[in-house]
């Protein structure tokens, strides 16, 4: 009896996520972002990390294909300024700078599709707005830079009905090759 209620119940919860798969999905999540930068000297302080967000909207019209746009606040990392300004703009700077990324991403996402669980990989093309300003304000310095460069991602999502949970990784490349890299969670709704 107990086999027969398991195998009832995984047809049904297998039954409900494949439902939810596909159609129009929105999320949102946090994320925690390193801009990747070296620290040749072991200067401090140097804080290449930071907390931020992430908005997703996406459409998944088959099992294993979707596209989604992501939007991203990556927060704002702490570095000595030398270490800023030997590696992109070759001018002198104050003590430290405050450096700050927002991307809005395009991918195509692939997914190998399973009765709860799905594994997937992205990749597109991520608009970036880099900024970095002096802390002290004096010398006066900052940077301002954006552009458009290649992305990729992957990860594994959690399907429960219309409810999903995205652990991922991405890979954004930005001011002067420079790679961004980001670890997300995020909750996701399909809807149907």
């Amino acid at each position: 009896m107990l086999r027969t209620t398991t195998l009832v119940g995984l047809c049904l919860s297998a039954g409900l996520s494949q439902a939810a798969d596909n159609g129009v999905y929105a999320g949102a999540g946090i994320l925690q972002s390193q801009y990747g930068l070296s620290n040749p000297g072991d200067l401090e302080p140097f804080d290449d990390e930071d907390s931020g967000y992430k908005l997703i909207l996406g459409f998944r019209p088959f099992d294993s294909f979707g596209v989604e746009l992501n939007y991203a606040d990556h927060g704002e990392a702490t570095v000595p300024s030398g270490i800023v300004c030997i590696q992109l703009i070759n001018a002198p700077c104050p003590d430290e700078t405050g450096l700050e990324a927002k991307t809005l991403s395009a991918f195509a996402v692939g997914y190998l599709d399973f009765p709860l669980i799905d594994l997937f990989a992205k990749v597109g093309a991520t608009a970036w707005e880099f900024k970095g300003r002096s802390t002290p304000a004096f010398p006066a310095f900052s940077i301002d830079e954006d552009g458009t460069e290649f992305a990729w991602g992957a990860g594994v999502q959690a399907h429960f009905g219309s409810l999903g949970l995205r652990l991922e990784y991405e890979r954004l490349n930005i001011i002067e090759d420079e790679k961004l890299g980001t670890v997300s969670l995020s909750f996701i709704y399909t809807f149907l």
